[in-house]
C-alpha cells in the first residue's frame, strides 16, 4: 500500500500540492509560494491582491464595480467545463475596476480561451498570455509588454501601449462612424497613433500584430489604406449578394467598394486602397436574407430569422453557427480548416455549432472539421466527398448525412 501511495504522488504531484484560495474578502493578500486552486465563479469585492503563486483557475472571475484585482507574479491556468463556450472562463468587470497585472502569465487548460472584458484603470507591465484575448471598453489602460492573442480597443477606451505582441488587433465601430485607417503593418514592429472605432484612441510604440480586425456596425463607413493583413467584420441584418474578396485589394486610383454598389440593400461601406484581406466575419440576425458568393469567410453565423446562402467560398469555421430559427445553406464550399490550425495561430478552433431551431443544408461541400447539434437544430449533408470529420447530436438534433457519406464518417454520436 505504501508503495502504491507513492508512485501515486509521482505521478499526480499538482493534485497533492495545491491549496484551495482560502474565503475572500475585501482586502485579502494571498502571498506565495505555492500552489492554489478555485473551483467555480471568483467574486471580487473590494480589494484583492494575488502575489508570487501558481493558480488553477476552474471558473470565471467576476470584478464588481469600482473594485481592485492586483496580481503581481501569478501564474494562471484557466480551465473550462467541457463544450463550454470561448471564454466561459474568462474575467469580467461588472463596471469601472482597477485591474493591475504585473510580471504574470496566462495559460488555458484543454480547449479553455480565456476573455477578459475590462472597464475603468488598467495597468499591465508584462502579461505573457496564451490563446487569450483583451475586450477593452470605456477603458483607460497602460499596456507593457503585453503578449496576447486578441486585444480590442472599443467604446470610448484611451490606450497606452508599448512592446505589444498581438496576433489580432481589434476595434469595433459605433452604428455610424466614418472611420479611416492607413499604414498598419503585418507581423512587422510599428509606432503609431490611431483613432479606432467607436471613439477609442490607442498610441502604440513598438507593436506588432498579425492582423488588423475591424468590426462595422449600422451604418459605419471604413475606408482602409495600406493595410498588411486585415480581417473584416459585419453584423448584417440586410437583403441581397455580397462577394467578400481576398488578397490585396483595390488601389488610390480605383479603389474597391464592399457591398457592390445596387447589389444589396446594406447599410455599411468598406473602401478598400490596396489592402491584404485575408478573410471576413458575417454575424447576420434579424431577418436578413443575404447571398455570399466567391467569399474567403473565417466566422459565419445566423441567428434570429436571418436566411444565409454561401457558395463558391472558403469557410474556415473558426466560428461556424446557427441559431434561433435561422436558415443556412452551404453549397460547393469548403467548410473547415482544421489542417490549417498548426500554421494559423488565428485559428483558435474549426466546428459547425448548431443549435435552436435553426436549419441547415450542406450540398457539394467539402468538410475539413467537426459537427455539433443541439436543441432542435436539423441539417443535411448530401453530395459531399469530404464528409465531417465527427457528428455530435445531443437533445432533439437531427444531422442527415447521405449514405456515401456515412461510409467515410470517421466517428459519430
Amino acid at each position: 500500500m505504501l508503495r502504491m501511495l507513492c508512485i501515486s504522488l509521482a505521478l499526480s504531484p499538482a493534485l497533492f500540492c495545491q491549496t484551495a484560495l482560502p474565503d475572500l474578502k475585501d482586502g485579502s493578500v494571498i502571498s506565495g509560494p505555492g500552489q492554489y486552486r478555485h473551483d467555480g465563479e471568483l467574486r471580487v469585492h473590494g480589494k484583492l491582491t494575488l502575489r508570487h503563486l501558481d493558480l488553477d483557475l476552474r471558473g470565471p472571475i467576476r470584478v464588481d464595480e469600482g473594485s481592485t484585482l492586483q496580481l503581481e507574479d501569478v501564474h494562471l491556468t484557466v480551465s473550462d467545463p467541457p463544450g463550454a463556450p470561448n471564454g466561459t472562463s474568462g474575467l469580467n468587470c461588472e463596471g469601472a475596476a482597477h485591474i493591475m497585472v504585473r510580471n504574470s502569465t496566462m495559460a488555458p487548460a484543454g480547449s479553455a480561451h480565456p476573455m477578459w472584458h475590462l472597464q475603468g484603470d488598467i495597468q499591465v507591465d508584462n502579461f505573457q498570455t496564451l490563446n487569450s484575448e483583451f475586450h477593452l471598453d470605456h477603458a483607460t489602460a497602460t499596456l507593457r509588454q503585453l503578449k496576447i492573442f486578441e486585444l480590442e480597443i472599443s467604446h470610448a477606451s484611451q490606450v497606452k501601449g508599448n512592446g505589444l505582441e498581438l496576433v489580432f488587433l481589434s476595434t469595433h465601430s459605433s452604428d455610424d462612424d466614418h472611420l479611416q485607417f492607413s499604414d498598419v503593418p503585418a507581423d512587422t514592429v510599428f509606432s503609431k497613433h490611431l483613432a479606432l472605432g467607436s471613439q477609442a484612441i490607442a498610441d502604440l510604440t513598438n507593436a506588432r500584430a498579425q492582423f488588423f480586425l475591424l468590426y462595422v456596425h449600422g451604418h459605419a463607413q471604413a475606408e482602409l489604406s495600406r493595410m498588411g493583413r486585415v480581417q473584416l467584420a459585419m453584423f448584417p441584418q440586410c437583403k441581397g449578394t455580397l462577394r467578400l474578396p481576398q488578397g490585396h485589394v483595390g488601389s488610390d486610383q480605383k479603389p474597391v467598394v464592399v457591398p457592390d454598389s445596387g447589389a444589396s440593400d446594406c447599410g455599411f461601406r468598406f473602401t478598400l486602397k490596396d489592402v491584404n484581406v485575408d478573410t471576413w466575419d458575417v454575424y447576420a440576425g434579424g431577418s436578413a436574407d443575404l447571398t455570399l458568393r466567391d467569399s474567403r469567410i473565417d466566422e459565419l453565423v445566423a441567428n434570429d430569422h436571418a436566411r444565409i446562402m454561401v457558395s463558391d467560398s472558403v469557410v474556415y469555421a473558426d466560428w461556424l453557427a446557427a441559431a434561433g430559427d435561422a436558415q443556412l445553406n452551404i453549397e460547393d464550399s469548403t467548410v473547415g480548416a482544421l489542417s490549417l490550425a498548426k500554421d494559423r495561430p488565428d485559428l483558435a478552433t474549426s466546428q459547425i455549432r448548431l443549435s435552436g431551431r435553426s436549419r441547415s443544408v450542406f450540398s457539394g461541400v467539402r468538410f475539413d472539421c467537426g459537427i455539433v447539434a443541439g436543441d432542435e437544430a436539423s441539417a443535411e449533408i448530401k453530395d459531399t466527398a469530404a464528409p465531417p470529420l465527427y457528428v455530435r447530436q445531443t437533445g432533439k438534433a437531427v444531422v442527415h448525412i447521405g449514405d456515401a457519406a456515412k461510409n467515410n464518417l470517421k466517428g459519430s454520436r
